[in-house]
């Protein structure tokens, strides 16, 4: 109840602060959005002891989240910002899996933010908000395991933008692994790896650097640390019940607690991004980064490479056709050195390039993206003027053969978007009603030890107001 009364005061006084000021500007803003998605998948391959299992078979449900927001200008340069938002399920397979109505409701956006300080050279943003930077490939996502519910950071972020064309962000970031700002509460795991409780917290921060003055080539540069601590996992067991021994060196069995514990983690990256325009048909990505740090009393190396190319045709131009091609690479954990070689994705455990194949990593670690390569291609048109169409083809393999079936592929991957606008301005100005429509298809290589493919489907519509 103190969480909610403190939710209504926040409301009121954004309300009348921003009305005392008045401007052209509602110095007050309200608004929101509906999700309503339908979801199916089944036979996705894990990586799992016994070998030969899929991700819980097949799974089928609907999921519906609310979100209100509101903001106010307290003075001209400062202004802040809540949002509380709202999502439950209704599950038709597994039928042992709910979230049920109202589920809890959960404020996922509250800072203040003060722009153009000293001279318009700085901005400074205080409090719970989303951090999105680059293709989502480091920082994106803060709360992974409630799924795209929220991704939410409670940060400080501070941008300076004193020198030409460049904006440098500094940022301090503490994720603890449950939301107390909630009402009904269900006290829901945000931060963790696996299905249980695992009471993980992730902190850290670092600088970003974000530079245009060649239009040609605008370039990105960062180093960000993340400290991951301690956290334990159930042991998987034999057929006796006894507990197994950890599978990776820097992990440890407590056979009292039937646990194993995997130590706090501290992990250095440094990296940069190129995104070369030589003309207004072509265009690049080409991101590299290295990690480094300690787990436990072990050493982390990783590496990690996201790089494609678009081309937009020269043909059927009311289409806009566009073609592209790219590399993903992510270190592997080599499973027979104390080292963690294994790439860390940090803040970006979401879908990244599949929505299907993030459900793959549960049995390492809830959307970890990491020991993969994957060349793949695709195609980008528009058959319609609010009606574009997207699709992938990529083939996977694991630079370290640590799969159930031994081998190194882990399969081919198709993906299909279709994404439309059914309206705009329909009840008031401003509105959209938006959808799309998701294929993905995955037939398993010789890194496991499944042959079923794997199928991944969903529709979507959201209205936003």
């Amino acid at each position: 109840m103190r969480t909610l009364r403190g939710m209504l005061v926040l409301a009121v006084s954004l309300y009348f602060c921003g009305f005392a000021y008045g401007a052209d500007k509602p110095r007050v803003r309200f608004g929101g959005d509906l999700r309503l998605r339908e979801i199916y998948f089944d036979d996705i391959p894990i990586k799992a002891d016994p070998p030969g299992v899929t991700r819980g078979g097949q799974n089928h449900f609907f999921r519906v989240r609310t979100r209100i927001w509101g903001e106010a200008d307290l003075l001209e340069n400062v202004t802040a910002r809540a949002r509380i938002v709202n999502e439950f399920r209704m599950y038709d397979k597994p039928h042992n899996l709910s979230w049920d109505y109202p589920d809890e409701a959960i404020v996922d956006t509250l800072y203040i933010e003060a722009r153009d300080l000293f001279g318009e050279r700085l901005d400074v943003r205080i409090g719970r908000q989303d951090l999105i930077y680059g293709t989502g490939k480091l920082i994106l996502e803060g709360t992974p395991k409630d799924g795209s519910r929220t991704i939410y950071f409670d940060a400080v972020k501070a941008s300076w933008k004193g020198f030409p064309d460049t904006v440098i962000d500094l940022l301090g970031i503490y994720n603890k692994p449950e939301n107390e700002l909630v009402i009904n509460s269900q006290d829901r795991d945000l931060t963790g790896y696996t299905k249980y409780y695992d009471d993980a917290v992730e902190s850290g921060g670092g600088v970003y650097i974000k530079n245009s003055s060649l239009p040609v080539m605008p370039f990105e540069a960062y180093y960000i640390y993340k400290h991951e601590s301690s956290w334990d996992q159930p042991a998987a067991r034999d057929a006796d019940g006894n507990p197994l021994p950890p599978r990776l060196a820097w992990q440890e069995l407590n056979t009292a607690e039937g646990v194993i514990e995997n130590p706090r983690a501290k992990i250095h990256t440094v990296g940069f991004r190129l995104m070369p325009k030589p003309s207004e048909r072509l265009s690049a990505n080409i991101e590299c980064a290295y990690q480094f740090g300690e787990r436990g009393d072990e050493d982390i190396e990783a590496y990690g490479s996201d790089s494609f190319i678009i081309y937009k045709l020269p043909v059927l131009e009311r289409y806009s056709p566009s073609v592209n091609v790219g590399f993903y690479y992510l270190s592997g954990d080599d499973p027979h050195t104390a080292k963690d070689e294994g790439w860390n994705p940090l803040w970006a455990r979401w879908p990244q390039y599949s929505e299907l194949y993030v459900y793959a990593y549960d049995a390492d670690a809830a959307g970890r993206w990491s020991n993969l390569m994957m060349p793949h291609m695709g195609v980008k048109f528009k058959a319609l003027k609010n009606l574009s169409t997207e699709a992938m083809l990529g083939y996977m393999w694991a630079p370290e053969k640590d799969g159930p079936g031994g081998g190194d592929e882990r399969g081919l991957l198709f993906t299909l978007w279709n994404k439309f606008v059914l309206g705009k301005n329909l009840v008031m100005e401003g509105d959209e009603l938006a959808g799309h429509i998701l294929l993905e298809l995955m037939d398993p290589g010789n890194y496991y030890n499944v042959d079923d493919t794997a199928l991944f489907a969903r529709w979507e519509l959201t209205y936003r107001f």
